[in-house]
């Protein structure tokens, strides 16, 4: 590598370090020169001043000023020095070019004011420094520091007396470059080999240690004897000519302020030096920019997309994606740069021969260039399965380079199941780092967030030490996910201890981080900030639209071209990944979940067109994961049995189905019922998992698993309505869907649960209010439909026996739901147990409120009593209350329900006067008029 290469890669790196210092000279005054105003040159200030005192031998400028001052006084003396310097020049390109390098610190001797203007002009944030009380009251890390002072402020250095007095009159500024010397590279721009004010500074550098940062000077004419002065105080000279930098695009400028413009774009362009007729420069170059991700576990395409630049994806239906560079005169972009895009070709070149290899051969090739190697490594993060090749095949398909490093889309399904199966991961690495990052992020999926937010702070120490920056943004982020559930979470008992923990400001974190980590890592950031998130958002809302208009087009008859069709598939899993192999705990942020439940959604108005919706694992996790099980129940309503002749069946993917009935299940029912609060989740996450199971055509033995899970459930103290209902629905859709023969033992072994737990008084309210609701209504109906019976007598008579200790009102409830159900698909035996307790409970005496009126004729209705005349007389009497519209019961619709079927079914005609009326009373309930108060 050349060494001008090595110096502008040191100044680089030292300006993305944020510690870059430039020294701006007269020299760069001069590049404002224009065809009708010069700058005067020091020579013609110096003969001026020789000339009005009257001297003609040589004299130090320094003595020459100072002579003048005493002879003219102050007031001559800054009239003549204003005269040479006016303050409306024009900024030329090469100071808008310094500015655009954005140095950390600008230091001049220049008394004009035109470095200022040019900051004014481009927007460039630097706090000015004329006086050390300019420095106090600097709160902008970023200055120019006009170190000889300037009008303005009457304070300009020039004569001798001012560099005799510097240090008493400017002692903060001048011990501040002394340590800018010590901490930053240095560049000076603008002084020649003799320069006066170069010799003054290097007086303050004789100080400095030997192991300060570098030092640079630019000139334009190589002086060895002058070189090795300057070498001896630390200052290498970089000598600019035409053939290492070209200024043919360079107007308006003499040839040495274009040529320093040249020198300075060489740093600001991301591409440097790069031979692009050299292959490890070229594959270098690539390499340098997304180096910094392989710290991650998990890239998004966001960020290999800024990182590169100049690139795009293609998108495959196995979910993986294929990374296109782009070639000069290619696709048009926003960081469209044709140097750039020169060793794209060239790379691709590169890959294009390496294509045609044999074994043998590239693996030589992969041993002498490692960097290619690790290339391949960090794009197999982001599911990058290969590079886009310039030549096309025959048939318009692609051709790309095979990313070896990269598993088959089978294997990776496999790898990634151990992050999206709900199961809690080992948490033992060798890697510190990596075993905070898991450790704290496995606690937190535990709701063991005191646990998680030790670990999590540990972390951003540690990461503040090594300075590894991503994983330290992941961690502010998730400091505050975590302190969010310590403060505001109903299953945290200690909110009170962390009522002062101070939240994260995640955007003043990242703006604190060095320029180069903020370039970096800006993709990162856009994430964790739900910047690209909300835009993600945007996105799938329009495809959505889009995807809607398509289907209907498309049934109508119509047809729909889609290039990007497997994008959002891609996408889906990447952001997936992303966050759950990061350990990002982003779970509870509304909009990242919309967006996951967005990538459903489009999977299924995507394939709704044929006969069979296929989900693969990412999206059947995302479905259990993120959405609320009201809202997934309404989704997959698609699924439901239909009429039409174009039923939509749902299926999943290769060994999804295996995946989620014997791993997934069962971990979501072990959680639910090892919960100890109501607030974790876990339900939504069974009701969601069970419902999609619903609809899916499941084996015998895939059947008889979930059954047991239901039971185990079903067995323990973690049941809700929810549950239930949910279970209610798989029984519902097996049948009706599949005409599914679920084994009898394996029904009737959950009816016994239901039943033991009302026998051991281990039925909390939930369990009650789901059997007496008909919540589990379904599971007696598969009995029958099976032709089951329940002949248990001894589980029926401990059944009834328990009853026998429940109030009259509870006894009734349970005679009409449970043991009526039993009742039905039972044998003789276990009928005439349920039959002989019902009887006695309708046989005891009543209020004759409501509930005993439904019951009364619910007794009627199954045929448990026979029908008593009296009761119409009685029922009439009862319904007054209502008559008059001011009260109203729900209770009267099941009444209504009961005298239509005993009118119906048992033929009771003495029941049509009651059951008109009931009508009556509901009618003007339902047309009452619509009330509000405040």
């Amino acid at each position: 590598m050349h060494l001008h290469s090595v110096y502008i890669k040191n100044i680089k790196q030292a300006n993305e370090n944020d510690r870059l210092a430039i020294f701006v000279g007269a020299g760069v005054s001069k590049s404002s020169d224009s065809d009708y105003r010069s700058l005067p040159l020091w020579s013609d200030l110096m003969s001026e001043l020789k000339s009005d005192l009257a001297i003609t031998e040589d004299l130090d400028y320094l003595k020459l000023a100072q002579l003048y001052y005493l002879e003219f006084g102050e007031q001559t003396y800054n009239q003549v020095l204003r005269k040479y310097f006016p303050e409306d020049i024009t900024p030329s390109s090469l100071h808008r070019t310094i500015l655009e390098v954005n140095p950390r610190v600008i230091l001049t001797t220049n008394w004009d004011c035109i470095i200022e203007n040019a900051i004014e002009q481009e927007g460039y944030l630097y706090d000015k420094i004329c006086t050390d009380k300019d420095l106090v009251s600097s709160a902008s890390p970023n200055k120019i520091i006009k170190i000889h002072g300037d009008f303005k402020n009457h304070n300009v250095v020039f004569k001798e007396d001012d560099y005799l007095n510097y240090s008493r009159n400017f002692p903060l500024i001048e011990n501040y470059i002394k340590s800018i010397f010590s901490t930053h590279t240095v560049l000076f721009l603008g002084y020649s080999y003799n320069d006066i004010n170069l010799k003054h500074i290097m007086k303050w550098m004789q100080s400095h240690s030997n192991s300060a940062p570098p030092m640079y000077l630019v000139n334009f004419k190589s002086d060895k004897p002058q070189e090795s002065y300057l070498s001896n105080h630390g200052i290498t000279t970089l000598v600019l000519d035409g053939e290492n930098y070209s200024i043919d695009d360079v107007k308006n400028l003499d040839k040495r302020s274009a040529l320093t413009q040249s020198f300075l774009t060489s740093i600001i362009k991301d591409d440097g030096e790069v031979d692009v007729n050299d292959e490890q420069d070229v594959i270098g170059f690539i390499y340098e920019r997304i180096k910094h991700l392989k710290k991650l576990n998990s890239i998004t395409h966001n960020q290999i997309r800024g990182a590169i630049t100049n690139c795009g994806f293609r998108y495959d239906s196995d979910g993986l994606n294929v990374l296109e560079l782009f070639k000069p005169k290619g696709v048009l972009t926003t960081d469209c740069s044709d140097s750039t895009r020169s060793i794209h070709e060239k790379f691709l070149e590169i890959l294009a021969r390496i294509d045609s290899f044999g074994e043998d051969e590239k693996d030589s090739f992969y041993r002498r260039n490692s960097k290619l190697t690790e290339i391949l490594s960090i794009l197999a993060l982001a599911h990058i399965k290969g590079v886009v090749l310039p030549e096309a095949n025959d048939n318009g398909r692609i051709v790309y380079f095979l990313n070896e490093k990269i598993d088959s889309a089978k294997n990776l399904e496999e790898s990634d199941r151990k992050y999206i199966s709900f199961s809690e991961s080992e948490c033992k690495s060798n890697d510190y780092i990596k075993y905070l990052s898991s450790g704290s992020y496995e606690s937190y999926k535990l709701g063991e967030y005191e646990v998680a937010f030790k670990k999590n702070s540990e972390l951003i120490l540690a990461c503040k030490r090594h300075k590894i920056y991503s994983i330290l943004l992941i961690a502010l982020f998730n400091k505050n996910s975590i302190l969010w559930r310590l403060k505001y979470s109903f299953s945290n008992k200690n909110r009170s201890d962390f009522e002062k923990e101070v939240e994260v400001k995640l955007q003043d974190e990242f703006f604190k981080f060095p320029r180069s980590e903020i370039k970096r890592n800006q993709a990162l950031y856009d994430f964790l900030a739900l910047h690209s998130v909300h835009q993600k958002a945007n996105d799938c809302t329009k495809k959505i639209l889009d995807l809607t208009r398509a289907v209907e087009s498309i049934k109508a008859g119509g047809i729909s071209f889609n290039n990007y069709a497997d994008e959002p598939t891609c996408t889906h899993i990447n952001l997936l990944m992303f966050s759950l192999k990061n350990h990002i705990m982003i779970d509870q942020y509304a909009p990242y979940k919309a967006v996951m439940r967005d990538f459903v959604n489009i999977s299924i108005l995507r394939q709704s067109v044929k006969k069979i919706v296929k989900l693969n694992q990412y999206e059947i996790y995302s479905a259990i994961q993120f959405y609320p099980s009201k809202e997934l129940q309404s989704e997959l309503r698609v699924f439901f049995k239909s009429e039409d002749s174009n039923q939509l069946r749902l299926s999943a993917s290769g060994g999804c189905l295996e995946w989620v009935v014997f791993t997934v299940l069962p971990k979501l029912t072990g959680q639910l019922v090892g919960s100890l609060s109501l607030f974790d989740g876990y339900e939504s996450k069974f009701e969601n998992c069970v419902r999609l199971l619903a609809v899916l055509n499941l084996s015998d033995a895939q059947v008889s698993n979930v059954m047991r899970e239901f039971s185990r459930l079903i067995a323990s103290d973690s049941t809700a309505v929810g549950t239930y209902e949910a279970i209610n629905e798989f029984l519902a859709h097996q049948y009706e869907l599949f005409d599914r023969d679920i084994e009898t033992d394996i029904l009737i072994n959950i009816l016994n649960t239901v039943i033991d737990k009302i026998i051991s008084k281990t039925a909390h309210g939930w369990d009650q209010h789901a059997i007496l609701n008909g919540s589990i209504g379904n599971l007696y109906g598969y009995i029958g439909v099976v032709k089951g019976e329940y002949t248990d007598k001894v589980r029926a008579r401990r059944l009834v026996f328990e009853l026998e200790s429940y109030k009259s009102e509870e006894q009734r409830k349970f005679s009409k739901s449970l043991l009526y159900s039993i009742f039905k698909i039972s044998d003789e035996s276990v009928r005439n147990i349920i039959k002989a307790f019902i009887k006695v409970v309708i046989s005891q005496s009543k209020t004759k409120g409501i509930d005993d009126w439904e019951f009364e004729l619910w007794s009627f209705a199954v045929g448990f009593k026979d029908f008593d005349a009296e009761a119409i007389s009685r029922l009439d009497e009862y319904l007054v209350q209502f008559r008059d519209g001011k009260i109203f019961s729900s209770q009267l619709y099941s009444l209504k329900n009961l005298t239509q079927y005993l009118i119906n079914e048992k033929e009771v005609d003495a029941l049509e006067g009651l059951n008109e009326e009931l009508g009556d009373l509901i009618d003007q309930y339902e047309q009452r008029p619509n009330l509000s108060s405040i």
